[in-house]
């Protein structure tokens, strides 16, 4: 959700920039855009969601906000949320996963071991979460 500025209007064209920034990290394994700019639903409350999965996770909070600083940069904005997936939940990991678009992939064989574990645990979190949401609101299917 956009909180103070708007996209730059050649937001997609900057997209290369966020690439290059994660590939030049050696910490970054691989990493995803998500959201609305990966699903091609842009809007004027958009901003830029980015994940990512890392190789070393100490130290997380600087080094997240040393990356966001970095991706802020290539963007051009700070309308950018960013996930270290290592840590986020299931309910977020598996929503961003079903969406996703692949931005950089140093190990692929590491990539789709992590999808295809999240992804069943998401699954299977999902059910549960549909049931409880319908005991408890009338909501899901």
């Amino acid at each position: 959700m956009q909180k103070f500025e708007r996209l730059p209007a050649d937001i997609l064209s900057r997209l290369p920039h966020v690439a290059e920034v994660l590939l030049q990290d050696s910490n970054v394994v691989f990493g995803y855009l998500f959201g609305g700019l990966a699903t091609g639903s842009v809007k004027p409350l958009s901003d830029v969601d980015i994940a990512v999965f890392v190789r070393d996770t100490e130290g997380l909070a600087e080094y997240k906000l040393d990356l966001f600083d970095r991706l802020a940069a290539a963007l051009g904005t700070a309308e950018l949320d960013l996930v270290v997936l290592n840590t986020a939940p299931t309910s977020l990991a598996g929503r961003i996963l079903r969406h996703r678009r692949v931005l950089i992939d140093k190990d692929p064989f590491r990539r789709h071991a992590y999808e295809s574990l999240t992804l069943r645990k998401f699954f299977d979190f999902h059910l549960k979460e549909e049931a409880l949401l319908a005991r408890r609101y009338g909501l899901g299917r």
